[in-house]
């Protein structure tokens, strides 16, 4: 008998000094958040390792029932060249610059979602657009210039509908303003296109779908006609919508019970650089799947891959170029045993080396992809759907190579990161790489909660160039088009979107396809983010093949470029990294 007392009470201590009980997030279906216990090995601490900036981490009241999916956004917004910190937080949009509070602005409804920014008034200035929801519905939609005062024609609402998920931000016709790309939440949902006054596009819209609108729209030219294409899902179906409203030939493709859609916004991406696009994305349903679909719904070679296990997930994708290779990231939600929860392909759907990652608890907010060491590897950056028994949740930093985490990671901010993610830019101009994480607490009605705002330094140069993902969709603008997510617009000048520069990035031949407008060029004049001068073509050296012109720049450093194309009638410029 002793003998058994000793065991039990050598069990007890087992599991007291190899355990520890934490907490793992999931989403109802009202987008609420519910937390289970669970037990996990205890890690040894990383909150200490590395120091976030001073006046952070920033804590704002948080919404009782509805958190932050997504994280926030990054942007200049007091013309310093440097970044500021955009987000909205349950009724109210806040501005802060390093230095503190920069502005704030009350709204009406509740922020789940992060901003969306661009030039929407044409000025060559960034506005910020925020929407809102709430239960009961309380949806809005708000335009700020970057001083903060709401702009004429906004807020709109739709009946108070919840307006569900980011908005994206695009030119769809071509007058230097961009359109705003947005859902209204109701049983049947509309997509609607707004013009910068609040007006619909056209008398097309809105368009209403077969369920609940459930993914940020993307935009892209998906089957290569030279007009952009509305990307948007019901829960149960895949649309692809013309400007016309009409859904392109094959859509909607309707896939529910088997497979059905929430919160995992695809990316277009021209994978073979046949001029259409292809579609990346997730499931969840009775067989969730990983998917990549071609312009006419059929499957891409080697896809879809089914999620393990069946989980669930509402994990966005995440799709890069390095060396040349196209590398897809997406990730499932686990128990608290650890399991393979992140996942690496290439376009034909082979495992990249050093994948799956393996830990405890699984992630389904977005996966950032950025060098934040000093070597030449990038590595990838997350949360998890974690928090430890202290209330400390996880960011993690993976190397690409399967080697494991980089010292001193995980991260430990206060509270979940569950849902969100990293942003990765400099915010006090000291060239430093920074981290901006939000994250929060959820108590549950015992004591309020805080939403965090979490800024940490690393001990490594920024360089924009080396940051391939770094916030929701890629892009402030939320279109989830890889094309102008790996380019970065250099100017403000006019581009004309039916000019095709590929393959992007690249590291030897781009491929420019002149628009039907354009029938002679004068010169092609390429310069680096100095200004500086690295390539002058003429007209008596330009060859034309048709309506292709091929230009070499394997001599060029890696980097961002600016390339400008001279016409009698036009300039053009478009921006191009070289790998």
């Amino acid at each position: 008998m002793k003998n058994i007392i000793l065991f039990i009470a050598f069990l007890f201590v087992e599991q007291t000094l190899f355990s520890q009980q934490w907490e793992k997030a999931s989403l109802n279906d009202n987008m609420t958040i519910r937390v289970e216990k669970v037990n996990a090995a205890p890690l040894s601490s990383t909150k200490n390792m590395v120091q976030q900036l001073p006046g952070f981490p920033i804590a704002v009241p948080a919404n009782p029932s509805f958190k932050n999916m997504r994280n926030l956004a990054l942007a200049d917004m007091n013309g310093d060249n440097i970044d500021d910190i955009i987000f909205a937080v349950d009724n109210t949009l806040y501005v802060y610059t390093y230095q503190g509070l920069l502005w704030s602005q009350t709204i009406i409804g509740t922020a789940v979602y992060p901003p969306s920014i661009g030039d929407i008034t044409g000025d060559g200035f960034s506005e910020i657009v925020q929407v809102t929801g709430e239960s009961p519905s309380n949806g809005r939609i708000y335009v700020f210039d970057r001083f903060g005062n709401i702009l004429n024609g906004w807020p709109v609402n739709f009946n108070n509908n919840w307006i569900i998920c980011s908005p994206a931000l695009s030119d769809l016709d071509g007058d230097d303003k961009m359109e705003i790309i947005c859902n209204e939440r109701l049983t049947n949902g509309k997509v609607h296109i707004l013009k910068s006054d609040g007006t619909e596009f056209s008398a097309n819209w809105p368009v209403t779908l077969d369920g609940t609108p459930s993914v940020t729209p993307s935009i892209a030219d998906v089957d290569g006609d030279g007009q952009k294409d509305i990307i948007a899902y019901s829960t149960k179906s895949r649309y692809i919508f013309g400007l016309d409203g009409q859904p392109k030939t094959g859509f909607p493709l309707t896939t529910a019970p088997n497979q059905s859609y929430s919160y995992q916004s695809p990316i277009a991406v021209d994978f073979d650089n046949d001029l259409s696009m292809e579609i990346v994305g997730a499931t969840h349903g009775d067989f969730p799947q990983y998917y990549i679909m071609n312009s006419d719904t059929t499957s891409y070679s080697a896809w879809p891959k089914n999620v393990p296990d069946n989980n669930w997930t509402y994990s966005t994708p995440t799709v890069v170029k390095i060396d040349n290779e196209w590398k897809i990231f997406m990730s499932r939600p686990i128990s608290d045993e650890s399991s393979d929860m992140l996942y690496g392909w290439d376009q034909n759907g082979n495992m990249l080396n050093g994948f799956p990652i393996v830990k405890p608890g699984g992630l389904e907010g977005y996966i950032s992809v950025a060098n934040i060491t000093n070597d030449s590897d990038f590595e990838l950056i997350f949360g998890s759907n974690l928090k430890d028994e202290d209330g400390f949740g996880f960011i993690h930093a993976y190397k690409m190579d399967g080697s494991g985490e980089l010292p001193n990671f995980p991260l430990r901010p206060k509270g979940f990161t569950f849902m969100n993610g990293v942003c990765i830019g400099n915010i006090n101009g000291n060239g430093k790489t920074n981290l901006v994480a939000l994250s929060y607490d959820n108590y549950f009605g015992e004591s309020p909660d805080s939403t965090y705002i979490n800024v940490y330094e690393l001990d490594v140069n920024y360089d924009k160039s080396k940051v391939l993902w770094g916030t929701y969709k890629g892009s402030n603008t939320r279109t989830g088009n890889y094309e102008e997510i790996a380019v970065t617009k250099i100017n403000n000048h006019k581009t004309d979107f039916n000019i095709k520069l590929f393959p992007n990035p690249t590291s030897d031949n781009l491929r420019l396809q002149l628009p039907d407008n354009i029938s002679e060029v004068s010169s092609i004049i390429i310069t680096d983010l100095t200004g500086r001068l690295v390539l002058k073509m003429e007209s008596n050296n330009i060859q034309k093949e048709n309506s292709f012109i091929t230009i070499n720049v394997k001599h060029l450093q890696k980097g961002y470029y600016n390339l400008s194309l001279y016409s009698p009638k036009s300039k053009i410029n478009l921006g191009f990294i070289k790998f």
